[in-house]
């Protein structure tokens, strides 16, 4: 086994060395407790495996990726990361694939969650995870499987593609007193499309599942060939609900690609509104949970106390959804100290009436009826399915990525990290109110302690073709954005992999069970995830 880095391997790098060492061709350290392990494709599944079944690492898969080198090595590249929280470290295991032959053998056969990720990659590089069923998952009814594959560099961006007859068909039971249920892939209000079936006996709910991606966006397509800022603009397009989370993420992978340390100052404004953003999305959520429970009042609080922390963000960034406000480097504007002190005496107003609703919420009993034991997951079924943020918490699953991989000011002020074992909707709901008071604690410390100085630093040179990776613990969980340049500082290859995309499975699982129809949009909203930024 080769090393490419005369850096010196700490204990916890060596354990993962002698763990793969077997499998390992090669390794290198990309960054900051970043590790990259070359091994053979056939090694892919046992090496996964290792990494999850060590009780001293406490792993979880990130996200899977691929690039198309063809024009350059005349290969594939496959790129499986983890994170390892309990040593602060990520491995990526990468593995070489042949232009013609395209094919590995499933990772999913051994990390159930990677299910999505590789049925993805087939549907858009063409890469055939071999062992495990290929159902088209982001290109569906209208796309040609097997023809056309998106994120191979010869797929002209501009390209029409004629609309199949393919059937879209929901693998449910028919048996006598099964009845099927669809709601969507249109809604009522302003939600993106997604297709939402159940197959219920009686009211009972018997099976469930959900096809997304009716407006696949291409912006992993799009980000191909264009400059650092023009990509970030598409980073902070990805949802409305994570704006920030994603725009710091871009960032924060550009940032470590080119060893760019922020000024004290930007760093704190990022920390704050990366908390706002968290406010902001808690209530969202809790508006939507009350009026999925038939709460209306304590929906319309919820929503009140919301648009006041959207003016808020809006006086202090210039923008509802703080687009335009980060920059590689830093901030593209500063803000003065005043607005800090205004936006603190809103907030301790902000809290005295959330105190005032969390009451509402948890002492209405026709609520509390609804939440419990409605739409329950296990603490098993969540680590099984992959699940992040507020929705694994809520089932007793202890991750965080501003403990386990701190960014920005986390490092410093750490954030105490709420999780309930029981699983269910009214879990979910306890997650969401306890990280709301931890938010404000962490903002009013950070405008007290908030320096003076610059806010933005000159961007240095970057290396071309290396991997970089940005993680964010957005509202939803963990958001992973994958960022490679080519020699000319452009984007050779764009990954995003956010919360909402790991979560949705749970969503399906969680309806199952003891619920019934009538419980279908408490679950889902107990969980309130995102159309926008899963279909990308």
């Amino acid at each position: 086994m080769k090393s490419e880095t005369t850096k010196e391997i700490n204990v916890s790098t060596w354990l993962i060395e002698n763990l793969l060492k077997e499998y390992t061709l090669k390794y290198k350290l990309i960054s900051q407790n970043h590790f990259e392990f070359t091994i053979d494709k056939s090694h892919l599944p046992i090496a996964s495996e290792l990494l999850m079944n060590d009780s001293n690492l406490n792993a979880s898969l990130l996200t899977i990726t691929a690039t198309d080198n063809r024009e350059s090595i005349d290969q594939f590249e496959i790129h499986a990361l983890f994170s390892l929280r309990k040593v602060n470290y990520i491995i990526t295991l990468k593995a070489y694939l042949d232009k013609s032959n395209p094919t590995y053998p499933a990772i999913t056969s051994k990390v159930p969650c990677a299910n999505w990720a590789e049925r993805e990659i087939h549907d858009l590089f063409g890469i055939v995870p071999s062992g495990i069923d290929l159902d088209p998952l982001v290109l569906h009814r209208d796309w040609h499987p097997g023809k056309d594959f998106p994120l191979r560099k010869d797929f002209l961006k501009d390209k029409q593609l004629p609309i199949s007859d393919h059937e879209l068909e929901f693998k449910f039971p028919h048996a006598e007193g099964l009845h099927q249920i669809a709601v969507g892939p249109i809604h009522a209000g302003i939600i993106e499309p997604g297709h939402l079936r159940f197959c219920a006996l009686g009211e009972e709910i018997h099976k469930f599942d959900v096809q997304l991606f009716y407006t696949h966006k291409g912006l992993e397509k799009m980000a191909e060939g264009k400059t650092i800022p023009e990509c970030l603009t598409l980073a902070e397009n990805i949802c409305g609900m994570c704006s920030y989370s994603h725009s710091t993420a871009f960032c924060l992978a550009i940032e470590s690609l080119a060893d760019i340390s922020i000024p004290p100052r930007a760093a704190f404004i990022r920390t704050i509104c990366l908390e706002l953003e968290r406010l902001s999305s808690h209530m969202a959520d809790l508006m939507a949970i009350c009026s999925a429970g038939g709460f209306s009042f304590a929906s319309v609080h919820a929503a009140r106390l919301r648009e006041v922390l959207m003016r808020g963000i809006h006086k202090l960034t210039g923008h509802r959804f703080f687009r335009g406000f980060n920059t590689i480097g830093g901030l593209q504007k500063n803000v003065s100290d005043e607005y800090f002190r205004e936006l603190l005496l809103k907030l301790n107003l902000f809290k005295t009436d959330f105190d005032n609703l969390v009451k509402l919420i948890l002492n209405t009993d026709s609520l509390l009826d609804r939440l419990e034991l409605t739409g329950s997951l296990s603490k098993e079924t969540a680590l099984s399915l992959g699940l992040v943020g507020p929705s694994a918490r809520g089932s007793g699953i202890d991750r965080d990525v501003r403990r386990d991989h701190p960014y920005l000011l986390y490092k410093e002020y750490k954030p105490n990290i709420s999780v309930n074992d029981i699983g269910d909707a009214l879990a979910r709901t306890k997650i969401r109110i306890s990280e709301v008071y931890e938010s404000l604690k962490l903002i009013k410390n950070l405008i007290e302690d908030l320096p003076q100085g610059g806010i933005l630093v000159k961007t240095k040179s970057y290396l071309p073709y290396s991997p970089s990776l940005g993680i964010v613990e957005s509202p939803k969980g963990e958001s992973v954005h994958w960022v490679m340049l080519d020699k000319e500082d452009k984007i050779f290859r764009y990954h995003i992999r956010s919360a909402s995309y790991m979560n949705w499975r749970g969503v399906a699982k969680a309806t199952m069970g003891k619920n019934i129809v009538p419980d279908g949009p408490l679950v889902n909203k107990s969980f309130n995830l995102c159309y926008a930024c899963s279909d990308r």
